[in-house]
């Protein structure tokens, strides 16, 4: 079938995998692209209908190979199309293929045979699936994903795209993406066309775009260059994700958190305030703080004032014109004998008619929204204070309560100071009064000492009554005049609440009054009062002993302050950091922060988990810091640090460290500065992420890209110097052109051998045996290969199935694989003490062996090549009974998986 030459050359050429049979379905041809592909070489003759090993459907079943396409074209006596295959190697490995079996008829129509060419679909097949994949989760993501062109035109608009913006794929496509643009924000696609065109990837840009029905939105977006195959850039891929609400909660949050930091800087002042100027201006920063009120003032009824004819008078304010005050001063929704009196908040003035008198007042001041909040102490409205806005303004549920929180703590103040006056004015009186009241005076002093809020008084040392002021009554529930005491009889004691700390109830003798009634000082006190009804108080305070005039302790004092919203705040606040640590760790980072002035280090439980270290047992120092960084990066981080103290410029430093088991991992650092005043060196905070894992990634890149340098160089090599030898030392060229083709697949056969492997090595027992195919039978046993499993480096295996290919080409030639009667046997060891691998090859029963008069190619790599490349020695003995060759290399250690 194939009788020319020329023909079988042109078809041996060819990289498509072609193959012929007769029409009994015997091969009689293939050329060695369909030799690679089936990963043999098939037998002329002897292998039927196809050169695979084994078949396979597509689906994995086992598929006869009188049944395989080529059988069926040739019984059916007609050409096969679109059936696909899976042939199997001898080395397990798999082929997805296509075949074209023809039958071919002489030219009196009787069938001769058939050709069959095979086509490897198997990375069509992947790059399709691959494809398929993309687009369904393209099509399946939360995320807007959008395509235009290098002109802003949509090309793709997925389902997420259609939920984000309100347009249907069939309304956008063709259209500009600037149809999503809201006012003011037209430059934006001019810019971000032009950084796509140079090649810029836009990372997590937060902006505004505008929906089908007309919505604002706050979106975060990431624009990616699309490249064609040549690596043109022909247009922009969009990914958009909807960040209003997360905007919306960030606001929130960050409003609940200015709330709080208020009222817990107005609790701080207004405990510190010695004067009720203090108290004012503490009250007053609170309000516009806290309520974000552009003016406010506080409205105070004369102390004496206890009827409905009370004034109320300005006693402070922000922003207010004298015009205004004078204007609206006497003025209160409340009587001042009033009871219970709620809070007022009109949104907008203009809508208000129950204040059309002073409209015209408020309206010139520039106010369009008021709150009115009453001041209650003792059960009694002491004055007011207002939020005064600009504009009209909606009062939240949230707005009110802190509003409420002011009003309580200032109320507290203000009769606070009152009873500071009236304490200043008692003792005056006292230090007029005789001796015999020098007790009493005791007794009132250290009461006075205790203020400002709720005081107990034990006036014995067994606290078996104690009883209290009015807002120690008034937050236990109890009846004024009742006894306080738990120390007491089950009878005479209340039964309404508990009293705990730390979570642990406090027994009667474990009480802060009964432990000062024992002459012990108890300060800063907490303690929560937990009552029947599940409701429960914090309480902050100070015990401390009476004592009569000679010393002896007669009973105790104890007062405290409500720190339930403090305490509330707190756990905010705990609740927000544990949110923090939860994203620390979900991002693989810890959080870490340095004072400069005092030297502490402060990590995370996050930062610490990095570093594996148990949570809680880093030291706090610098030292402790730079413990775990690897000795040859630890100048490159102090250098960082202290430009970065230097210039108070962001801090950032690539590094590695080394964990307690010894393990090196990368990490990335980012901080920044803060100030804690003039004159202090302030601090250093910030994050650090694990990164081993890219650092590995691009290592190993970097690797695989100068092995590939250096395997290409050393093949370019190795083909250069086989056609120098091939074609200088034949005068035949025909020969040299033989001799040459034959080396080069040889030397492509180790090549593809060390591909299959990931080019980590390939066994020598496999070279050997890939070179002897051609010759191996089977029922003879012509070739016996004997020694221990030997895998060889890529380097190795080149240089060693060359010489293999070059013994058996030349047994073939002239050797004992000539004859039907010879055979060849080689052997291999490896001596342990001289650490060298040993290779025997031995001929026999071949014809006599005579020694060559000059050196050839083969002789000149077995000597030279194996000396050079491995550093190995190589002995030839012209034997009569056969050829017998001994190589002795070093032991190729084996590859690293």
């Amino acid at each position: 079938m194939l009788g020319s030459p020329d023909f079988r050359a042109a078809l041996d050429a060819l990289a498509v995998a072609v193959y012929t049979t007769d029409a009994e379905g015997y091969i009689t041809y293939c050329n060695p692209a369909a030799a690679s592909l089936a990963g043999r070489q098939p037998e002329i003759g002897r292998d039927r209908w196809c050169v695979s090993w084994k078949l396979r459907h597509p689906d994995g079943a086992p598929l006869r190979h009188d049944e395989c396409p080529m059988a069926m074209a040739l019984k059916g006596r007609q050409p096969i199309r679109g059936q696909e295959l899976l042939a199997v190697r001898p080395d397990g490995s798999t082929a997805l293929l296509l075949p074209h079996p023809t039958p071919i008829f002489d030219e009196s129509g009787e069938l001769t045979g058939a050709v069959n060419l095979l086509v490897d679909i198997t990375d069509r097949k992947s790059a399709e699936k691959d494809s398929r994949y993309l687009a369904a989760i393209v099509e399946s993501s939360d995320d807007a994903i959008v395509a235009k062109d290098l002109n802003g035109i949509i090309t793709s608009w997925n389902k997420g795209a259609e939920r984000l913006f309100g347009y249907r794929v069939d309304e956008v496509v063709g259209k500009s993406i600037t149809i999503l643009m809201p006012p003011g924000y037209e430059n934006e696609e001019p810019n971000i066309l032009r950084r796509i065109r140079s090649g810029e990837r836009i990372d997590h840009y937060q902006t505004t775009r505008r929906r089908k029905d007309g919505r604002l939105i706050d979106i975060s977006l990431t624009v990616s260059p699309v490249r064609d195959a040549f690596g043109r850039i022909i247009g922009a891929s969009k990914i958009a994700r909807d960040i209003t609400e997360q905007r919306r909660g960030a606001a929130a949050l960050a409003a609940r958190l200015r709330e709080q930091a208020a009222l817990y800087r107005l609790t701080e002042r207004l405990h510190r305030a010695q004067d009720i100027s203090e108290v004012y201006e503490a009250a007053l920063d609170a309000i516009q703080g806290a309520l974000c009120c552009h003016r406010a003032s506080i409205l105070i009824f004369d102390n004496s004032a206890t009827d409905s004819s009370a004034k109320m008078h300005f006693v402070a304010w922000r922003g207010l014109s004298p015009e205004y005050r004078s204007a609206v001063d006497g003025h209160s929704p409340w009587t001042g004998g009033e009871r219970d009196p709620q809070p007022i908040f009109l949104q907008d003035v203009a809508q208000a008619d129950a204040l059309a008198a002073l409209r015209p007042v408020i309206e010139a001041e520039g106010i369009h929204a008021l709150g009115f909040i009453p001041l209650v102490a003792d059960g009694r409205l002491i004055g007011k204070f207002m939020t005064y806005y600009d504009l009209p303004h909606a009062f939240t549920d949230n707005e009110i309560d802190v509003a409420l929180t002011i009003a309580r703590q200032l109320g507290f103040s203000i009769q606070r100071m009152r009873a500071d006056e009236a304490r200043r004015l008692a003792e005056e009186q006292l230090r007029r009064n005789e001796a015999s009241e020098r007790a009493r005076a005791a007794e009132l002093m250290a009461i006075m000492e205790a203020v400002p809020a709720s005081i107990w008084i034990a006036r014995t040392p067994d606290c078996r009554i104690i009883s209290g002021n009015r807002a120690a009554y008034e937050l236990l529930r109890q009846a004024p005049d009742s006894n306080l005491s738990l120390s007491a009889s089950s009878d005479e004691r209340p039964d309404n609440f508990c009293v705990f700390s730390a979570g642990k109830e406090l027994s009667p003798e474990e009480l802060p009054v009964q432990r000062a009634a024992r002459g012990e000082m108890v300060p800063n006190f907490e303690e929560e009062v937990r009552f029947e009804d599940g409701t429960s108080r914090h309480l902050f305070g100070n015990a401390t002993p009476l004592r009569d005039a000679a010393g002896q302790v007669i009973g105790a004092v104890a007062a405290s302050v409500d720190i339930t919203a403090r305490k509330q705040a707190e756990e905010a606040l705990q609740e927000s950091e544990r949110r923090l640590q939860i994203a620390l760790g979900a991002g693989r980072m810890g959080a870490w922060e340095w004072n400069i002035a005092t030297g502490k280090i402060i990590w995370s439980p996050g930062l610490e988990a990095l570093h594996h270290l148990e949570p809680g047992t880093f030291g706090g120092t610098f030292e402790d810091f730079k413990r775990d960084i690897h000795p040859d990066d630890l100048l490159l981080v102090e250098l960082e640090i202290a430009r970065a103290m230097e210039t108070r410029e962001d801090y950032h430093v690539v590094y590695r460290i080394r964990l307690p088991d010894g393990r090196i991992r990368w990490m990335e650092a980012f901080g920044q500065f803060s100030t804690l005043g003039a004159a202090m060196p302030g601090k250093l905070a910030g994050v650090c992420m694990d990164i081993t894992e890219r650092k590995e990634a691009e290592a190993q890149r970097n690797l695989l890209v100068a092995e590939l340098s250096h395997r290409v160089k050393n093949t370019l090599a190795i083909v250069s110097s086989i056609a120098r030898q091939s074609f200088s030392v034949s005068p035949d060229i025909h020969e040299a052109h033989r001799s040459f083709d034959a080396r080069i697949r040889a030397l492509a056969q180790t090549h593809t051998r060390l591909a299959e492997a990931s080019w980590s090595g390939v066994s020598l027992e496999t070279v050997l045996l890939d070179e002897l195919a051609p010759y191996h039978d089977d029922g003879r046993n012509n070739v016996t290969l004997s020694g221990p499993p030997m895998m060889l480096p890529p380097k190795y295996a080149l240089t060693l199935g060359m010489a293999a290919h070059e013994l058996a080409t030349n047994a073939a030639k002239h050797g004992a694989l000539s004859v039907k009667t010879g055979g060849v046997g080689i052997e291999w060891s490896v001596d342990r003490e001289t650490d060298r691998l040993h290779i025997r090859w031995s001929e026999s029963g071949g014809p006599p062996v005579l020694a060559p008069k000059r050196n050839g190619f083969g002789r000149l790599l077995l000597e030279r090549v194996l000396a050079s490349d491995l550093g190995g020695e190589v002995q030839l003995e012209f034997a009569s009974q056969g050829l017998v060759c001994m190589i002795d290399i070093p032991y190729p250690r084996e590859p690293s998986p």
